[in-house]
């Protein structure tokens, strides 16, 4: 727990450091100067806005700031609090552990830099609950927080759905503020700022005509040229080889700084066989001490100390623009042998689960299996459900059982694998493992199950059993699985009322709705919302609004407002605004407005731009992001350039990315480009970029494509490589091949994976494979399937397959299918 100090600190009384913020050195690499002179770009005004709505409207807000390393990402967030909420205190906790444990009141800043670090692991998903529920009930609030893209992407676009609160926390509307890595370096503020801070003047100087003056005011450039220069140049081969495996640990999972242990030994594994026969008995903490000293610019790995007490260092962790690009440089290659093999040294269970997943991925199935192995004696919650998964896969059925043994989750996971495997009769045996172990849901899967099969009346004594166990929602299953049949619906949700669930009323009234029996449905929708079932309002008001009663329909709309769920007001004024009732339509959306559906505002400026009043639509527009909404402004833009309003379309366009919502100025690009207007698409492209998408860039180099444009489309493709889209050319490639131009789709294909795109080597591998170059084909698999896509195996297993002679080649498919790859 944070100290009572460190709970009534402001942001101006923290150390900026100890918050994350990176300070800039010396031109002679003198460290602890102040801060450089802060210049603020356009997210600042996004940022500081939402910010600021907190604090007046008494509201709780969460802000994401996503960048690339070195990008600002912190310093922005810092510079935001202390100017907007200088008398709030900032609480920063160390983990997620003790994020749960803080006493959180009104008025507070939670500082969660590097937000990843708190939603990673087994407590990951708790922390993300805790603070969604946190934003519900706390007010006012700001919780700030930073993750690089490559996080963000991999905790919201997973395969499976093991963390929905902490995607619910992450894609939630609003919450993300993209910072770009890139200060032209030739902007009058930045040249004057220059003349009065040596330290910024040698950034200026040393990111030449680019926009890179971040990355070199903390020295990252010189830490990756250094690096680059491969072992035995700046670094000796120990130093580069702790440095690499520090990355790769990272890059593999590992979310905390990296044991000492681990690096050691998995250093080994980055030399060459004279580097470890001539390092020196001393080679490791001869290595750590150069690389941990910041004599010659930055330190390029960083030592933190995780054990109780204060003493010497026992982690690392690689300066983060390093790690960042040694990440993209290594992203399509798989670490050696030696690394798997010491990956158990990982700090934490939840650590050696990640590195187990990452494993898996790369269809490592030993070192995979260790690991889980590991992580469960720790304690690892999901690990055996993980453990049970791949046993099924390469010893059999029986050893998946055993792993399994008594938890829920994993007898669950078997199940959902077999019935993706159609394996009916297995997964029916797994879901009931998991229901007598104390899964709930297993029950309703069981249902499902013999209802599919044609079995009704198993699937009925299967909900009855659920239902004398406590557990009413498979009699709801079924009722829905029996829509179509009436009484067989009704009598399924009776079921489930009877078992006392509300829920079963809601199902009785969409049958007695569908049966055209409204005031039958009117009563159980009633019942419904009388039990708690707040979705029952706004079927109230539809049904009462069907049956002409519309004082009805109003007061079930009310009753919603009351039980906490506006969206009854929302209904009604759909419902008004189908009839032509459009002043109706709008008193209902400001009723919902009013009680915070944000989505109301929206609509309201829309209704009065579609009357004409373009005041009064941007006033409604502007309410709309003071109660957190910018897209009313999108949408005000898009209706706008569909009615060729371009300048109309552009300042709503401004206001929609001031507000955070930067997809106003890609869709504007877009509209302008369908529309002949170069100059103005290109301009779009570039506000969006400086707001930090570069996605509207690579979005023309497509539409270029498709028209024949290949300059203009080569020329905006570089653009978007330029400001960070490294799947700009991979998207280019896929639109070329889609035009028969394999040749052109070849080349856009090797620059995406010269830029680090690793989605690119699956696309070559499949270019590859349609065009007989087998052994192209399997080194670009190869190079997929090392990057942990999931997708390429098969490609790569087609590859080695096709490759002669066939027989040979044929039975090694199959033993790597069972087996995965020797790492």
């Amino acid at each position: 727990m944070p100290d009572t100090e460190d709970r009534r600190r402001t942001a101006a009384h923290w150390d900026p450091v100890r918050l994350g913020v990176h300070p800039a050195p010396g031109p002679d690499g003198t460290a602890d100067l102040p801060l450089t002179e802060y210049l603020t770009r356009p997210h600042d005004d996004t940022l500081r806005q939402r910010l600021a709505r907190a604090a007046a409207s008494n509201d709780a807000v969460f802000v994401l700031l996503v960048g690339r390393s070195a990008s600002g990402k912190t310093r922005a967030g810092y510079e935001a609090v202390v100017d907007v909420l200088p008398d709030w205190p900032v609480l920063h906790p160390a983990d997620g552990e003790e994020l749960l444990a803080a006493a959180i009141g009104p008025r507070t800043v939670l500082w969660l830099d590097e937000t990843q670090r708190y939603l990673q692991g087994a407590a990951g998903e708790r922390v993300a609950r805790s603070l969604v529920r946190l934003l519900d009930r706390v007010a006012p609030l700001a919780i700030v927080g930073t993750m690089w893209p490559e996080h963000l992407r991999r905790l919201t676009q997973g395969i499976d759905d093991e963390t929905p609160y902490v995607r619910r926390l992450l894609t939630g509307r609003h919450a993300r503020i993209a910072v770009p890595d890139a200060l032209p370096a030739q902007a009058p503020e930045v040249a004057a700022a220059a003349a009065r801070d040596p330290r910024l003047a040698a950034a200026v100087r040393a990111a030449g005509p680019g926009s890179r003056v971040f990355q070199h005011l903390t020295g990252g450039p010189e830490l990756v040229r250094r690096w680059d220069m491969g072992p035995d140049q700046w670094f000796t081969a120990p130093e580069h080889a702790v440095l690499t495996a520090a990355a790769e640990a990272r890059r593999l999972g590992h979310a905390s700084a990296v044991p000492a242990a681990l690096l050691k030994e998995a250093a080994a594994g980055f030399m060459d066989a004279n580097s470890r026969a001539t390092a020196g008995k001393e080679w490791f903490p001869e290595a750590i001490r150069a690389l941990t000293s910041a004599a010659h610019g930055p330190a390029p790995l960083i030592a933190e100390r995780y054990e109780p007490g204060v003493g010497d260092p026992d982690s690392y962790r690689p300066d983060d623009y390093l790690e960042q690009h040694i990440r993209r440089v290594r992203a399509h290659r798989a670490p050696p042998a030696e690394f798997w093999a010491t990956a158990i040294w990982a700090r934490t269970p939840d650590d050696l689960y990640a590195l187990g997943r990452a494993a898996e991925q790369r269809r490592c199935y030993g070192c995979a299996a260790q690991l889980y192995e590991h992580a469960v004696i720790q304690g690892q919650a999901r690990a055996r459900a993980a453990l049970a998964l791949l046993r099924e896969r390469t010893d059999g059925r029986a050893a998946a059982e055993e792993t399994a043994a008594s938890d829920p989750a994993a007898w669950a996971a078997l199940a959902v694998s077999r019935e993706s495997r159609r394996d009916k009769q297995g997964a029916y045996d797994a879901y009931q493992h998991a229901a007598e172990a104390g899964d709930a849901w297993a029950w309703s899967a069981m249902a499902r199950i013999r209802e599919e099969a044609g079995d009704s009346a198993a699937a009925d004594e299967v909900a009855a059993r659920a239902a004398a166990a406590g557990h009413a929602l498979a009699w709801r299953t079924l009722g829905r699985m029996r829509a179509a049949d009436g009484p067989a619906a009704a009598k399924a949700f009776e079921q489930a009322v009877g078992a006392g669930d509300g829920w079963g009323h809601l199902g009785l009234a969409q049958v007695a709705e569908r049966a055209g029996a409204l005031p039958e449905a009117v009563r159980h929708a009633t019942r419904a919302a009388d039990a708690g079932v707040t979705a029952a309002w706004a079927l109230l008001v539809r049904l009462h609004w069907a049956l002409d009663d519309t004082t009805a329909a109003v007061e079930a709309a009310t009753g919603g407002a009351d039980a906490g769920n506006p969206e009854g007001w929302s209904r009604l004024a759909q419902l008004r605004h189908t009839d032509g009732d459009l002043s109706g339509a709008a008193a209902a959306h400001r009723e919902a407005a009013a009680l915070g559906f944000g989505a109301a505002w929206r609509e309201l400026a829309l209704l009065a731009e579609a009357d004409g009043d373009t005041a009064a639509a941007e006033e409604q527009a502007a309410q709309a992001v003071r109660t957190g909404d910018p897209e009313a402004w999108t949408a005000l833009s898009e209706d706008r350039a569909a009615r060729g309003d371009d300048e109309g379309a552009a300042r709503a366009a401004a206001e929609a990315a001031r507000a955070g919502d930067v997809e106003a100025w890609i869709t504007l690009a877009r509209s302008r480009e369908r529309a002949g207007d170069t100059e103005g698409a290109e301009r779009a492209a570039d506000l969006a970029a400086e707001r930090g998408s570069p996605a509207a860039w690579a979005a023309l180099s497509r539409m270029r494509e498709r028209a024949g444009d290949r300059e203009g489309s080569r020329r905006a493709v570089r653009r978007a490589a330029a400001l960070g889209a490294l799947d700009a050319w991979t998207a280019l490639g896929r639109v070329r091949e889609a035009g028969d131009d394999t040749a052109a789709a070849e080349r856009a294909y090797l620059r995406a994976c010269e830029a680090g795109d690793v989605e690119a080597y699956a696309a070559l591998g499949a270019l590859y494979l349609d065009q007989g170059r087998t052994a192209e084909a399997r080194d670009a698999y190869r190079g997929a399937v090392d990057a942990g896509l999931l997708d390429a195996w098969e490609g790569l297993l087609s590859a080695l397959a096709a490759q002669p002679p066939r027989a040979a080649s044929a039975q090694a498919v199959a033993r790597l299918r069972r087996t995965g790859l020797d790492p």
